[in-house]
């Protein structure tokens, strides 16, 4: 009993952690980052955006594998001790997140490898907005899993 309640506060520990951090990364990125791609200058911007992208791929990543492991993990194994409407609408907003950067955002940043271009800039700025308030929304429903 007392090394599953361990290993429970650590999936909660990490689902938290995780997601606030996504959190406060996303909005960094909403509001510093990808406005700056407009401001980089069209010979240099190949390489800025490749620096960017090769820099932050790692960390997200990471993180991202992090948060859905915990989340299910939570779900799967401790489905007793948490509320059943919080962690499925936290997984619900994962797959909305996952979804929307394998079919916005890595494909802009596909597309901003080769060339700037202001009109995909702009969509990745735009769709961005929904793994934003996704994540934000996330970390309101994570203090949830206390109560």
């Amino acid at each position: 009993m007392e090394l599953s309640f361990s290993i429970y506060s650590l999936l909660l520990i990490a689902q938290i952690s995780s997601t606030w951090f996504m959190v406060g990364l996303i909005w960094l990125i909403q509001i510093v980052s990808y406005p700056l791609f407009n401001f980089v200058g069209d010979r240099d911007f190949i390489s800025y955006h490749h620096n960017h992208v090769s820099r932050i791929t790692p960390v997200v990543g990471f993180v991202m594998l992090v948060e859905v492991f915990s989340a299910i993990s939570l779900l799967v194994f401790f489905f007793d001790l948490i509320q059943m409407t919080i962690i499925l609408a936290m997984i619900f907003l994962l797959v909305l997140i996952w979804v929307s950067t394998a079919f916005f955002q890595l494909q802009y940043h596909v597309k901003l490898l080769s060339f700037k271009n202001i009109r995909i800039i702009r969509l990745l700025i735009y769709t961005n907005w929904v793994r934003t308030f996704a994540w934000t929304i996330k970390g309101i429903l994570c203090w949830g899993l206390f109560f």
